[in-house]
């Protein structure tokens, strides 16, 4: 029975081979970014689950000394001591930091990219990260160096090193050390991201503190342990003895943790995630309605057959047995087809939205479940619906010759594009702030090259760096100084009276600094050497009702204004404007060249032989203002990402379904149109008649998605302080998108049929 009705039904997949392909594409692009999806949200969800002691790791925090609503992850180096010797429900303590100007030699080759984590000897018994060469009990010493599967590989060619020598070099200190151990890549994600792994020893003096781990005697010993510590007037902290409050979250939740600001540490907004699922649910609703539908009016094309069949006394259980068999082949076909062009797109998501997820990660059994239940789901529903549709027909109209118009779901329809139409608004929203972000006025120079000094006993020759780097032609102005409005800042704390305090931006450079960043001084003068005064913004100034603010002293301090500079962005455009306080330094850590108008490809050069010929001895590294104000947005380009990405899919899936859906709405009524054609009918009366039904719910659709965008953008944009206005160009950019895109999609039957000679259609009929 089962080969006969497959024998039936790849006949008529094949008669009806452009409504068939349509179907499959439809399924397939669906199980592609189901099956993509549905791994990497199982593949984030399970960070750091490969730890076999993860239920007693804590990763321990800090409140924030500087009045923020978050959490510190970094943790004096003191505190290792504090906990080991005073609580025994402590059984292990890690701090993890990263080395900063780390230079890696093999074979004359040097890298200075190298992401190098500083560890306790504790590491491997804490943390379960799989080796693949030497033995964890013996690869942390002071003389050692661990390195990464990945970095072995491009360093050696091999991962068979243990025993090898490489040259390490901090900014003060150059160590030969040998390979103890290589770490294969675990199949599930870590929120630790390294190449290479030291021994706090390996560089004396270089660590004071970073991210720390406990290991308790048990999962349950977090919360009294937390408060225990927080009644201990004696508990270390950067504030000084019982300031500091400590909190202990798993180390499962230090991937979903935004108070992780290190960079060795990954990190992932959860409300990202939630994203992502709701993204899968539309993406996969709009796919299996898309299925349903079309698999639906295919019954109706064929109704004369089921008549036949129901006249000759046909059971439930055989009808039962056809629908199942026909929508398993569309299904087991559609999914079979995704899998292969699902590995083949799992490089380019990673490559994408910038993460590791591997191929294997499919056999995952979490993924394999979700995926069985989601085809089964799908199979089920369509079987069920097509059954209920088929035993319903009357079998005297069901063989008549126009006893049945062809129908399909307009709910369904409508729905679809509610979705896809309400992604692309989202869609163009984010293109415009993002766009915003990249070019809208910062208040200051965003165009800016930062070289730092390699030590500090270099600090003078930045100076002699920055009066040949002047010389350069395709240089406008340059400073040396301290801090810049986008990353290493100085935030200070000033104590005032009835225990409050304020927490401005320091920042300091000579006599270029405001030049070279172009802010503006709205009134006083600029600070020298003979003027000891400082600058403040206008923050600072309203903040304090300071009024005729020149010669006023600043809050908490015994410093003069002596001018006062237009607001300008610190950090990015998600925080509100802080108070400023600017001091004259003939000297600092830092030169800051304005390379306005000018070609970075030109440009570079240029400056980097100016360094070689000052500091010979080190590598020529650089940090661009622009680029590290992206970084901040990081999240939100993820969020943009997939936005964009999945609102071209969801039209793209919605267009298969109104190809189709036109395409049996014309076969089902050629004859109407030859006689319509007889009779007088122009081409264009046809193109309206076709196209009216579709587009009057397409219209319906973007009067539902509009407003559905509109509150979910704004939504969006309350994490910005400086943001977009939603305005109607929005909506007029993505009505005008995905009207152009349907007009093609029915264009590409609609005119072919408008075309046809009225006697061919009669007689094809």
């Amino acid at each position: 029975m089962i080969k006969h009705n497959l024998k039936l039904i790849l006949r008529s997949l094949w008669t009806r081979r452009i409504y068939t392909s349509i179907i499959l594409l439809s399924l397939t692009v669906g199980f592609v970014c189901t099956n993509i999806l549905i791994s990497f949200l199982v593949f984030e969800n399970n960070t750091d689950t490969f730890h076999t002691k993860r239920e007693r790791i804590f990763q321990v925090f800090s409140d924030d000394p500087f009045g923020g609503n978050g959490l510190i992850a970094y943790v004096p180096n003191y505190f290792f001591d504090y906990l080991t010797s005073n609580y025994a429900e402590v059984k292990n303590v890690c701090q993890i930091s990263d080395l900063n100007g780390i230079t890696i030699e093999e074979s004359g080759n040097k890298y200075d990219d190298f992401k190098v984590l500083s560890v306790d000897s504790s590491f491997f018994t804490m943390f379960d990260f799989p080796l693949l060469h030497g033995r964890r009990d013996k690869c942390l010493g002071s003389d050692k160096i661990i390195f990464t599967k990945d970095k072995a590989l491009m360093l050696f060619g091999t991962t068979e090193v243990v025993g090898n020598l490489v040259t390490v070099s901090t900014l003060d200190t150059t160590r030969v050390l040998t390979i103890s151990a290589v770490v294969d890549k675990p199949i599930e994600n870590s929120h630790l991201d390294f190449d290479a792994i030291v021994h706090h020893f390996t560089f004396s003096g270089k660590f004071n503190g970073g991210a720390t781990y406990a290991l308790l005697s048990n999962a349950n010993a977090r919360e009294p342990l937390s408060a225990k510590i927080n009644e201990d007037p004696k508990r270390p902290g950067l504030m000084g003895l019982g300031k500091m409050k400590y909190f202990f979250n798993p180390v499962t939740e230090s991937y979903f943790s935004t108070d992780n600001k290190m960079s060795y540490i990954k990190t992932r907004n959860p409300m990202l995630l939630k994203v992502g699922y709701v993204v899968c649910a539309l993406v996969l609703f709009i796919a299996s309605f898309n299925f349903i539908n079309l698999f639906l009016l295919s019954w109706q094309n064929r109704r004369k057959e089921i008549g036949i069949k129901k006249t000759l006394g046909v059971t439930r259980g055989s009808l039962f047995s056809f629908s199942l068999t026909e929508a398993g082949v569309y299904v087991f076909t559609g999914f079979l087809l995704s899998l292969i062009l699902t590995f083949y797109f799992i490089p380019i998501f990673n490559t994408v939205f910038e993460t590791n997820l591997s191929t294997e990660y499919l056999l995952n059994a979490k993924v394999m479940a979700l995926l069985f239940i989601v085809l089964f789901l799908i199979g089920a529903l369509v079987v069920v619906l097509s059954m209920l549709k088929q035993w319903r027909m009357k079998p005297i109209n069901l063989m008549a010759k126009d006893s049945a118009k062809i129908r399909f779901s307009r709910l369904l329809f409508t729905v679809q594009f509610v979705i896809s139409i309400t992604l692309v608004v989202c869609a163009v929203t984010i293109v415009q702030q993002m766009n915003h972000i990249e070019n809208a006025p910062l208040g200051f120079n965003r165009h800016i090259i930062q070289l730092n000094a390699p030590d500090k006993k270099y600090l003078q020759n930045l100076t002699v760096l920055k009066q040949k780097i002047m010389q350069l032609p395709e240089v406008k102005n340059a400073s040396v100084g301290n801090g810049n409005p986008i990353f290493g800042n100085m935030i200070a704390r000033y104590d005032l009276d009835n225990d409050r305090f304020y927490t401005p931006y320091l920042f300091g450079g000579d006599a270029d600094y405001l030049k070279t960043l172009n802010l503006t001084l709205i009134e006083g003068e600029l600070p020298s050497e003979t003027n000891n005064g400082k600058l403040v913004n206008q923050t600072l100034v309203r903040q304090f009702n300071l009024g005729k603010a020149i010669g006023e002293k600043i809050p908490g301090t015994k410093d003069i204004i002596a001018g006062v500079v237009k607001d300008f962005t610190c950090g990015s455009f998600k925080q509100e404007i802080p108070p400023v306080i600017i001091s004259f330094q003939k000297g600092g850590r830092s030169l800051l060249i304005d390379y306005r108008g000018s070609n970075m490809a030109k440009i570079l050069p240029q400056i980097e032989a100016e360094w070689r010929s000052v500091f010979p001895d080190y590598l020529f590294s650089y940090r661009l203002l622009q680029e590290e104000l992206m970084k901040k947005y990081k999240e939100d380009t993820f969020f943009y990402k997939i936005v964009i990405t999945f609102s071209v899919i969801s039209m793209v899936l919605s267009c298969f379904g109104l190809f189709a859906l036109s395409w049996a709405v014309i076969q089902s009524r050629t004859k109407e149109m030859g006689i319509r054609k007889v009779l007088g009918a122009a081409p264009l009366d046809i193109l309206n008649l076709l196209t009216w039904t579709f587009t009057k719910r397409i219209a319906l659709a973007f009067m539902i998605a509009a407003p559905v965008g509109y509150y979910l953008m704004n939504q969006w944009l309350t994490r910005f302080v400086n943001k977009i206005e939603i305005n109607a160009w929005i909506f007029c950019i993505a009505g005008l998108m995905v009207t152009a895109i349907a007009f093609v999609t029915l264009s590409l039957q609609t005119v072919k049929a408008t075309m046809t000679k009225p006697v061919d259609e009669i007689r094809n009929e």
